[in-house]
């Protein structure tokens, strides 16, 4: 507000000086005047709407001047001191300024560079493709879908009683070398299916794409747009206090799409330069999907000794919906008809321990998840980093797909701790502020890319190109960088990057084999078998040496020079900036709605770069420099002293808890109030039936059985049952036992004869 005002009154102060020139003449409005405020087309006030008392919006205004106009009334002494004071800077400031008109913008037509534009999410309209076979999505098993009507956390085994509250089968956790992978359906990519083109090309639409190729993008614009807005951790406890609020670094990483041209539509791909080989967290999450979704029979049937049972593989469901020029598409994973929205999306979220050090998860198996409150080894600090680094894109998911939350299961590679169900409502509130205001940025912001991705298709018609979003810039703009995808260098580049970690097309330098090491010493007259300098240096001296000469060798290589970039077409870069117009006031600050009468629209500009391609070049290399050693973790040879603190503690914590990882030999008790459908299976130790070792509750005055003592002889049977004798009928001898449960053993007996057979019992309640 205050550089707006600040704008106003310097452009009334220079246009005053100049003689001859009026108020009227400029058209010139300000909420300090006593005059009429001249009426625009942009805004509609009705007669119960209150006066606006503060200066209107630049959106709602005419242009003053422009800048050619400005520069040539200004006098040559202010224009002096403008270039030397330099105290207002950005976007925002030369904006108001400069007094550009804001068009509304239509979205059938492509958009100027360099001017301004102004959206709203009424824009835009967001429906259902097609149909969802939502009735063959699977639901949850093993007991687990009271967990979505219950908020919190819910543990698998409580730590006190040691009563499992569900299926112990999914305690331990199956390891990827023995489930078979290729029992389950395949991913399929956006250019590859075929029925998502379809859908596009039917409706006349640019682009088609899935969830995990575009939330990361999306959540580039969200930051671009969302004047620095942080998640809400104010619910959580005071050992969080003094923790950053922030997105963490993971969600700051440059995010690219591949953008795949197929007779009239472009198909958006995740960008898999420097994503050369999954994670175990992206391995094991297919698994445990289908072990949280199948019975215990079910899942045993995936496992390899068994995965010839397996007879067909069932096909994914997805769901289509178009927004602006995308067709857009979702997996669904998991279904309740209890719910508002009926499905949810199924998350799998691996300890703190194994998501900093994915690369030794063998290491970091043992971190325990323990308590429900605290800052290490609880589900709080779990939930708290799921905030920062995951709720934008699973937020993204769940609107995609119109889903009504996630299921998150917590685990560390080796055994499952806990559940909880997050609601698309939950997950709105602590990023947005509310749902409604969660509505209108996911339009806006499907808005802004398709316009932005349609600009970049317009320069590069019918091309396969490269599109980088980087929304953590110096000047706090949206960074776009565009350059054409050269498939076959581009092999050549990732296979590089795989065998040295280097993302180039040059050929690495390779060490000198010994025998070429000794031909080479031959012709420079050196004998190749001494042991000792010629020159009679010593040893210690000459490594030394080398080591030194290979530092200094090392320091004059430029990395950034041997990072793959084609530049055999011009590399393009573009840099969008945008405010927020609330109730007709223009701000750069956060925004929460607060009931369905606020109006908020962004205003956004598109300017490309006009730097020379060397320089251009130059830094989009830096750039994606920056993206190939951007996670880059420690390995298991690293010594300990190199390892990051955080990292120290939590492979300490690892080794003092590995124990608890092994599948414990005690008494397995199951709360069947909980589970009443239980049914163990009896070659799982976890789940094994502890047999009954209780006697049998008998009389005290009844003989033993005469079938124990003097069994009837086999040659000879008799046509009678043995009768066994009776207890004696007085009172005062015969005694009441106490009341005790029979074992469940003895269930199923039909006489005492077979009381001495083989047969378990089900566990304890």
């Amino acid at each position: 507000m205050s550089s707006r005002l600040f704008a106003y009154s310097r452009a009334r102060t220079v246009l005053w000086r100049r003689h001859g020139i009026s108020a009227t003449a400029l058209r010139f409005t300000s909420s300090t005047s006593t005059d009429k405020p001249v009426p625009t087309q942009t805004t509609n006030h009705t007669d119960a709407d209150p006066p606006v008392t503060e200066q209107p919006s630049v959106v709602a205004s005419t242009p003053l001047y422009s800048k050619d106009e400005a520069d040539a009334i200004k006098p040559s002494s202010e224009k002096a001191n403008d270039d030397s004071s330099g105290k207002k800077s950005g976007s925002r400031f030369e904006f108001v300024r400069e007094r550009e008109p804001i068009v509304v913008h239509d979205a059938s037509q492509p958009i100027k560079l360099g001017k301004w534009y102004r959206i709203d999410a009424n824009m835009m309209d967001y429906n259902q493709v097609g149909k969802s076979h939502i009735n063959t999505v699977p639901r949850l098993a093993h007991g687990l879908e009271r967990v979505l009507f219950s908020p919190g956390v819910h543990l698998l085994q409580d730590p006190n009683s040691r009563v499992y509250n569900f299926d112990p089968y999914i305690r331990g956790i199956t390891q990827p070398d023995e489930f078979d992978f290729d029992k389950l359906t395949p991913y399929i990519t956006s250019s590859k299916d075929s029925k998502l083109i379809k859908y596009a090309r039917e409706r006349k639409k640019r682009f088609v794409g899935s969830t995990s190729s575009m939330t990361h993008v999306l959540s580039h614009l969200y930051f671009a747009i969302s004047g620095g807005k942080q998640p809400d951790i104010s619910s959580m406890s005071m050992r969080f206090a003094d923790m950053p609020s922030r997105f963490t670094r993971g969600m700051r990483y440059p995010a690219s799409i591949a953008l795949r041209y197929n007779d009239g539509v472009y198909s958006i791909d995740a960008d898999k330069s420097f994503d050369v080989k999954d994670s175990i967290l992206s391995v094991m999450g297919k698994s445990l999907e289908k072990l949280l979704t199948s019975t215990p029979s079910e899942f045993e049937m995936y496992k390899k000794q068994n995965s010839w049972k397996v007879k067909e593989i069932p096909e994914e469901n997805y769901h289509y919906v178009e927004a602006e020029d995308f067709i857009l598409r979702s997996q669904l994973d998991c279904r309740d008809d209890r719910l508002p929205r009926k499905t949810f999306d199924l998350k799998t979220r691996g300890s703190l321990a194994i998501r900093m050090d994915l690369d030794n998860h063998e290491v970091s198996r043992g971190y325990q998840i323990k308590t429900m409150k605290g800052r290490m080894q609880s589900f709080e600090r779990e939930y708290y980093d799921m905030v920062r680094s995951a709720f934008l894109k699973y937020n993204f998911q769940v609107r995609i797909g119109n889903m009504d939350g996630i299921f998150v299961a917590y685990h560390n590679t080796a055994r499952m701790f806990g559940f909880q169900y997050i609601s698309r409502r939950e997950m709105d509130e602590v990023l947005y502020g509310n749902e409604l205001t969660g509505n209108h940025m996911f339009k806006m912001i499907l808005l802004l890319l398709s316009k932005m991705l349609r600009t970049v298709t317009d320069q590069y018609p019918e091309t396969d190109v490269r599109v980088t979003f980087n929304s953590f810039t110096p000047d706090h703009s949206l960074s776009m960088w565009v350059e054409v995808i050269d498939d076959e260098k581009e092999a050549i580049a990732v296979k590089m990057y795989q065998e040295t970690g280097q993302y180039s097309v040059n050929p690495a330098p390779t060490a000198a084999t010994p025998e070429a090491s000794k031909e080479a010493a031959s012709k420079e007259g050196v004998d190749p078998f001494a042991t000792k300098d010629p020159l009679g240096a010593k040893p210690t001296e000459t490594d030394a040496e080398n080591a030194l000469l290979d530092e200094l060798l090392d320091e004059d290589v430029d990395p950034v020079e041997d990072v793959y970039v084609n530049s055999d077409h011009p590399i393009q870069h573009y840099r969008m900036e945008s405010f927020s117009t609330l109730n007709n006031q223009d701000t750069d600050d956060a925004i929460t709605l607060r009931d369905q009468t606020d109006e908020w629209s962004i205003n956004w500009s598109l300017k490309k770069s006009t730097a020379p391609p060397d320089e251009l070049v130059r830094h989009y290399r830096q750039l994606r420099l920056k993206q190939s050693t951007f996670f880059e973790r420690p390995s298991a040879d690293t010594p300990e002293e190199e390892l990051a603190p955080l990292v120290k503690v939590l492979r300490r914590l690892s080794r003092r808890n590995m124990w608890m990882n092994n599948t414990p030999r005690e008494r397995v008790v199951v709360n069947k109030s909980r589970i009443p459908d239980y049914a163990p299976l009896k070659h799982h130790r976890a789940d094994r039936p502890v047999k009954a070792s209780s006697p049998k509750p008998r009389h005290r005055s009844s003989p033993k059985p005469m079938l124990k003592t003097q069994p009837a002889p086999k040659t000879q049977p008799t046509s009678k049952p043995q009768s066994t004798p009776k207890p004696q009928s007085t009172p005062k001898t015969q005694s009441t036992p106490k009341t005790q449960p029979a074992p469940a053993s003895e269930k199923n007996e039909p006489s005492p004869t077979n009381s001495s057979s083989d047969q378990s019992g089900s566990p304890g309640v």
